[in-house]
């Protein structure tokens, strides 16, 4: 999948050097991507290692380079967490999307925006509504959702606590309907 500003791809080998750059030198990203977890980078190199040459039933995750071909990051879909529910509004087995831009001067400029756009297109050819699911603390996250279109559903005050400070965990969603209305 493509647009004149992004190529939505599957991971190739020449990815992992740009995956084990990104969780040992180049982690300012991992302040924002679920910071209060404790991720192991080895592990999290092998999980793309082993993705290498596997084609998904349905995109799960693809990889985002420039139109110049430059690897920047990812997009990403993934069963809604009931952990992250409180209300309980939540359609279980939904799908949820994300984006990460690991690099800091790779963003600002709409790779994130146009990349999750065209990932969402893609899933509401098969879905009829799309979670995405951050916390409270993540403002460039959320004001992305925004921008798409998602609202927010769910809130679960309290969730986790980064850098000595407790958040919320948010959930919002779009309806395919809502989601093309906003977006081409």
């Amino acid at each position: 999948m493509q647009n004149k500003n992004i190529t939505l791809r599957y991971i190739k080998e020449g990815d992992i050097a740009d995956y084990v750059r990104w969780t040992t030198t180049e982690t300012e990203w991992c302040q924002w991507d679920a910071p209060w977890e404790d991720n192991d980078s080895g592990e999290f190199v092998q999980r793309q290692r082993n993705s290498l040459g596997k084609t998904p039933e349905r995109y799960s995750k693809l990889e985002i380079d420039t139109a110049h071909g430059r690897h920047i990051g990812w997009v990403s879909a993934y069963k809604v967490g009931n952990e992250w529910a409180c209300t309980h509004k939540i359609e279980s087995e939904k799908l949820a999307v994300g984006v990460d831009i690991p690099a800091v001067s790779d963003r600002g400029q709409g790779y994130g925006y146009n990349a999750l756009v065209m990932f969402m297109k893609y899933l509401f050819e098969h879905e009829n509504l799309l979670y995405t699911q951050t916390w409270s603390g993540n403002m460039p996250m959320i004001h992305l959702a925004e921008k798409i279109g998602f609202t927010e559903c769910d809130r679960l005050p309290n969730f986790c606590e980064v850098r000595g400070q407790k958040y919320d965990a948010l959930t919002f969603s779009i309806t395919k309907s809502d989601f093309f209305k906003i977006n081409w």
